[in-house]
């Protein structure tokens, strides 16, 4: 963990509330027009991205697959 660092381009934005949405109406759309596999790897915990919203989108683009980690955060990867 020491070694990861983390962006903070976000934080202006954030303050002066001018920091677009984080979910895209179009998002699967937009995923699915990359015609490449996906793994949607989502922590069922995650309350910023509900675990929903990784299952809904394997359903709308054909080649993905949602592998949701039930003991995990918005952090999966991580968790």
């Amino acid at each position: 963990m020491a070694g990861i660092r983390f962006s903070a381009e976000w934080m202006r934005p954030w303050q002066a509330d001018t920091l677009p949405p984080a979910c895209h109406e179009d998002a699967a759309q937009r995923l699915a027009a990359l015609d490449l596999p996906l793994l949607l790897l989502h922590g069922r915990q995650d309350m910023t991205f509900p675990a929903p919203l990784a299952e809904e989108a394997e359903k709308l683009i054909h080649s993905a697959r949602a592998v949701v980690l039930d003991e995990a955060d918005h952090m999966a990867h991580i968790d």
